[in-house]
């Protein structure tokens, strides 16, 4: 038996077959992603790190600031508040702060201030922190202070009234006398090289950009005899905070 289909019916016939076959079509191609999988808004206070340990958090106005604890080390991570990255390198915890320098900038972080300074223009951008996680003022009496040894190659005894004034210096401006920060002063008495230093410093004296070094001496009498003539970078843009000083003979 053959069935007649007339043109109205063979409208409403083939519709639905048209509709089903447009959406078994379309179906692999959209797809789709069910509510509980869809991919939420990254909570920066908790998952800033991407699963790494987290130190702390900080929150201004225009960034998220994230300080996490990698295996070579602490790093930050800065991300614009639209969750787009903006930067990422090692940093120190000097203080109640965190200082680091990336190849786009120099930056300090703490409970109340962050700071960029960019390297190719002279005038920081400075922003009050909003919010904070974590305890950056939690830190360990080495993280403010500069260790060290001071030594020579020659074979030469020191007598016993010899001294060692070692001072931690900031040169950042060229143009100017190095400024001391602070310094040690040890009598020796018989002690021989290696004499070991440590140099306690306030964080605030330090900025993520300058340039600090440390400057060795050693007295005979009140005559300089041995002093350093390398320069001995530490704390920022990447120095050391342990560090072994070489002095040489003093003409």
């Amino acid at each position: 038996m053959i069935m007649k289909i007339n043109s109205q019916n063979k409208t409403h016939f083939f519709l639905p077959l048209l509709v089903a076959s447009t959406v078994l079509t379309l179906t692999p191609t959209i797809g789709f992603i069910p509510p509980t999988l869809a991919q939420r808004a990254l909570d920066f206070a908790t998952q800033g790190c991407r699963g790494v340990p987290q130190e702390a958090y900080f929150m201004t106005q225009n960034y998220h600031i994230n300080v996490c604890r990698g295996q070579g080390g602490l790093f930050m991570v800065v991300s614009f508040r639209n969750e787009q990255l903006f930067d990422q390198f090692p940093v120190q915890a000097q203080g109640n702060s965190y200082v680091g320098t990336s190849q786009k900038a120099s930056y300090q972080v703490n409970s109340t201030t962050f700071i960029i300074q960019p390297h190719n223009n002279p005038r920081p951008i400075t922003e009050r922190v909003l919010r904070m996680q974590g305890n950056p003022g939690n830190q360990t009496p080495q993280e403010s202070k500069v260790t060290g040894t001071v030594t020579y190659r020659q074979r030469i005894a020191l007598p016993p009234n010899a001294t060692v004034i070692v001072r931690l210096q900031d040169v950042s401006r060229f143009n100017n006398a190095p400024r001391t920060i602070t310094q040690q002063t040890n009598p020796l008495r018989g002690q021989q090289v290696p004499v070991p230093f440590s140099l306690i410093y306030n964080p605030n004296d330090i900025q993520p950009n300058g340039i600090y070094i440390i400057r060795a001496e050693i007295y005979i009498d009140g005559r300089l005899t041995w002093a350093n003539m390398n320069q001995y970078r530490v704390i920022t843009q990447g120095n050391p905070n342990t560090i072994e000083i070489i002095v040489q003979p003093v003409n």
